[in-house]
């Protein structure tokens, strides 16, 4: 999951965003994201801040972060605090060399207090990974791999723009096994143009055989302004349509319970000990601090993002010392909200007491919207907690939606 985005902004541009007043500092341990912009190319349904590589201006993008990552490290809502996760998210991180991922994190070590044992998670895709980049990532200090295999059917993946075949996607995770990494999440997703519930099935057989220790099986989202957007507005896409989505999501759940994963959040499984540290950062309103192009942080009380394209992002570093390009201090009643939309999509849910204080009620009772999603069995109370039923996790967004 990258850094929250749905959400307003205003212009400043000072540094108070990450500069708050001593009183505000926090002792507790935040995550690092790591924006690499960079991709082979565009998927049809992707609307994050990516671009096609380009070798020319790698190294000027390179050289800006590591001036942020020195300059954010001396904030005074970081001085004295520890990384308790890292995550290079895009884009494609893989699509770098190794030699310069690890540079980058080398960087962030000397600038900042990493926690013993931090997780360091990075995104891959299949075909922009090989043995010898694989074993630098490893002993480099990459801990985890989060490798975007959607489908394992070659007509789905060219449907979609994917830039890899089946087969290399079953060879890459082989060798990330071969290199040594023991923490592999493999992404998948379901409700794809042309895609049968068979082809979901084989999909699931294959991950679940491979022996990841984690699985993010998310449904496609037709994003405004993407390729797969507009064909669908034009009519010249076939989805498949709400009950086949249903039944290929209940699949996946059931699958990866019997084989043995927790259904921790409402795309995320994992095999004991390797729930994803740096997601439980924003599900559990953590905060953040992200890097690099586009990248979003929440840190005492405030939300602020760095300058969309790189060339804006390396100029503004090297001219302002910042690349900070907007900021917002969040009210009280923001923040609770914050609390109650990530902290449901989590299945242990939300303490009841924190779940009536976000709605300002004193019991369940009081609110007619409640008690008819917990009439309706979208939701439940259980040990002390309020959850989204099983019922409730397709719809879970919109659920959110009506209770805020």
């Amino acid at each position: 999951m990258k850094a929250v985005s749905s959400f307003k902004f205003r212009v400043s541009s000072s540094n108070s965003a990450i500069d708050p007043k001593p009183e505000t500092r926090n002792p507790k341990p935040f995550g690092l994201y790591i924006h690499i912009p960079y991709c082979l190319s565009r998927c049809h349904y992707c609307d994050f801040n990516t671009y096609r590589l380009d070798d020319a201006h790698v190294q000027q993008y390179l050289d800006g972060l590591a001036q942020e990552i020195t300059l954010r490290a001396s904030a005074m809502a970081i001085r004295d605090r520890r990384v308790c996760s890292v995550f290079f998210g895009g884009g494609t991180p893989s699509i770098l060399q190794a030699s310069q991922l690890i540079g980058i994190l080398d960087h962030c070590r000397a600038a900042f207090t990493f926690e013993d044992g931090v997780e360091v998670s990075l995104e891959a895709n299949p075909g922009t990974v090989d043995l010898p980049k694989l074993r630098t990532l490893w002993e480099g200090g990459v801990t985890r791999l989060s490798v975007g295999v959607q489908a394992v059917q070659d007509r789905l993946l060219q449907r979609i723009g994917r830039a890899h075949a089946a087969c290399e996607a079953k060879r890459a995770f082989w060798l990330m096994r071969e290199a040594g990494f023991s923490n592999i999440n493999l992404d998948l997703m379901f409700g794809l143009p042309g895609q049968s519930i068979g082809d979901w099935s084989e999909t699931l057989d294959w991950a679940i055989s491979v022996g990841p220790e984690h699985v993010s099986p998310y449904g496609l989202i037709l994003e405004e302004g993407t390729p797969l957007h507009q064909e669908h507005r034009q009519g010249e896409i076939g989805l498949p349509d709400e009950e086949a989505e249903a039944v290929m999501y209940g699949m996946a759940v059931d699958r990866l319970l019997d084989a043995g994963f927790e259904h921790y959040e409402i795309s995320n499984f994992a095999r004991p000990g390797f729930r994803c540290r740096h997601n439980l950062v924003y599900w559990h309103h953590q905060e953040y601090l992200g890097m690099g192009a586009g990248a979003h942080s929440f840190l005492a009380g405030r939300r602020f993002y760095n300058e969309l394209l790189p060339a804006s992002y390396v100029r503004a570093i090297s001219e302002r010392g910042t690349a900070v390009a907007g900021d917002e201090e969040l009210s009280a009643e923001m923040l609770r909200s914050e609390r109650l939309m990530l902290g449901l999509r989590l299945r242990a849910g939300l303490d009841v007491q924190v779940f009536k204080d976000v709605l300002s009620i004193e019991d369940l009772s009081a609110s007619d919207r409640v008690t008819r999603l917990l009439d309706d069995g979208f939701l439940r109370v259980k040990e002390g907690r309020v959850q989204i039923t099983e019922r409730g996790l397709l719809v879970a967004n919109e659920l959110i939606v009506q209770l805020l």
